[in-house]
């Protein structure tokens, strides 16, 4: 349980959190560029041009960091790592605790999945069949290809200058995978933590990393004043 709750807290919901700020704050000064470029109002161009290098580092990153495969060696703070502990410790884990807010949780799945089925016939029929269906999510076509082209710009490109330009994944790629990892997050914290991450379909922590874009624009709405 201990380990399980480090994955979340210290794994998963801080690199969610990373890359929706990234991607919030690079949203932003795209919004306004015109400002920030301008020379009336300092010529802050090159400063946020910066900004924005490390900003698409970071959130690639953060993603990559959700997706990674753990070894034996190197136990990482990912999905995959959080989905072999809930598999060899059903036995161990706490009958759920939120009963009503879980199934809320997992209704993005539709109303007749398994996952839900299982909810109502104990805590261990329901580890083993969200533990499936999000394995078999990772081992889809489309998330399988995404997370492909996100280990390809992260190791050809971050990790390492290789001389041909790789091709990475969307943006909407890179939201659409925060997404299942902000649903499972959301499951788990109900389930077993009592922890409200995911409310009426709505992640908890996004306003928050909102912020930073939102300061941002009022940054910009000053020297727009200027």
């Amino acid at each position: 349980m201990s380990q399980l709750a480090d994955v979340i807290n210290n794994g998963l919901v801080p690199d969610i959190f990373k890359m929706e700020r990234a991607h919030d704050l690079l949203m932003a000064i795209g919004e306004n560029a015109a400002v920030l470029n301008s020379k009336e109002a300092g010529n802050f161009g090159e400063l946020f041009g910066a900004f924005q290098i490390a900003l698409e580092t970071e959130a690639i990153l953060a993603v990559s960091r959700v997706y990674d495969k753990p070894a034996k060696r190197y136990p990482t703070r990912c999905i995959q790592r959080a989905l072999d502990l809930l598999e060899q410790h059903s036995k161990e884990m706490p009958e759920i605790v939120e009963m009503h807010n879980t199934k809320l949780a997992c209704q993005f799945m539709g109303e007749e999945n398994a996952v839900l089925v299982a909810l109502g016939q104990g805590r261990e029929k329901f580890i083993s069949s969200l533990v499936q269906y999000y394995r078999e999510l990772l081992a889809s076509d489309e998330v399988t290809a995404q997370i492909e082209l996100l280990k390809n710009i992260r190791d050809k490109r971050l990790a390492h200058n290789e001389s041909a330009e790789p091709l990475g994944p969307t943006w909407g790629a890179l939201k659409s995978l925060i997404s299942h990892a902000q649903n499972f997050v959301g499951i788990l914290g109900w389930a077993f933590f009592g922890t409200i991450y995911v409310h009426e379909g709505k992640y908890f922590l996004s306003d928050d990393a909102k912020r930073p874009s939102l300061a941002l624009a009022r940054l910009s709405k000053q020297l727009g004043c200027k």
